[in-house]
């Protein structure tokens, strides 16, 4: 919403190493660019922060600027034609100029006469009742123009624009996606909200967060629990894992949050040779032929 994090460093390790970050509201964080003679200086509440213990995160970074822009802010030009459309339709329903419709008649008519037959017709049609005009007298609805009701499709166009600004899928803010498009299943749905929503966020604090490590160490985070496979996809792949040997049964039972193996049992790492047939439970041994004996 902001367009920038900000943090604050609170622990560290005897070593300098930051272990803990709070982070600020952005409302309570003002800068003062005086780069021409100094440093940027940033104050929280008021009071200076240290910049040695100040985490500052900007999304839409622009050449000249400290501060970023926010998806939004980006994108204000677009948003605005939005809201404009948007108004329009409001004031062209509630104070719009152009009639429901028009009573036509080949003659000649009064006032009077006019305003005697528009009060019946008016009153009938509000009581969803038959309506009989006589003298030549019939009832033409007025449609909306296609030029005029662009609204409609404009609002709808700027659903789906903010959910490009930010990589989520339209269907979630009431925009509409093309009827092309379809997902395998969830998962699918799932790693296309992981890489084009939140990954470009994910990689910008991966980013500032290792930058505070020493060289050589880095921060990422775990998208195992957004990308969970189904429970027939996930035994495949850990049998595929199990089979290659770059997996132990340990290592799987914790992903499956399973306790581990006694005795160190789930530590060894194996290679098997790899069937054609999919993974199931286990079964007899197929070492020995039946009844036991050796070859």
């Amino acid at each position: 919403l902001r367009g920038n994090a900000y943090g604050l460093v609170v622990s560290r390790t005897p070593t300098g190493i930051p272990t803990q970050i709070e982070w600020l509201d952005p409302d309570e964080v003002s800068l003062q660019d005086n780069r021409s003679i100094a440093p940027p200086v940033w104050y929280y509440q008021g009071r200076i922060i240290d910049n040695d213990d100040f985490v500052h995160i900007p999304w839409f970074t622009v050449p000249g600027f400290v501060k970023g822009l926010s998806p939004v802010g980006a994108y204000q030009t677009t948003l605005t034609t939005g809201l404009h459309a948007q108004n329009y339709g409001n004031e062209w329903f509630q104070n719009g100029s152009i009639p429901s419709g028009v009573l036509e008649t080949e003659h000649a008519v009064t006032k009077e006469q006019s305003d005697l037959v528009k009060s019946r017709f008016k009153k009938a049609a509000k009581g969803r009742d038959v309506v009989v005009l006589g003298h030549g007298v019939s009832f033409k609805l007025i449609t909306v123009m296609p030029e005029e009701a662009q609204f409609l499709g404009t609002l709808k166009a700027t659903a789906n624009q903010i959910a490009a600004i930010y990589g989520v899928p339209p269907t979630r803010i009431g925009g509409s996606v093309d009827h092309s498009m379809t997902y395998q299943n969830a998962e699918q749905e799932s790693i296309r909200f992981v890489t084009d929503c939140l990954m470009p966020y994910l990689t910008k604090i991966e980013m500032a967060l290792s930058a505070l490590l020493p060289r050589g160490q880095c921060v990422k985070f775990n998208l195992d629990a957004l990308l969970r496979a189904d429970t027939l996809t996930r035994y495949q792949a850990h049998h595929y894992a199990l089979t290659d040997g770059w997996k132990n049964r340990d290592e799987i039972r914790g992903i499956e949050d399973l306790t581990a193996l006694p005795d160190g049992e789930g530590q060894q790492f194996q290679i098997t040779q790899a069937t054609n047939d999919p993974p199931g439970p286990p079964g007899p041994s197929t070492n020995s032929p039946p009844g036991g004996s050796s070859p």
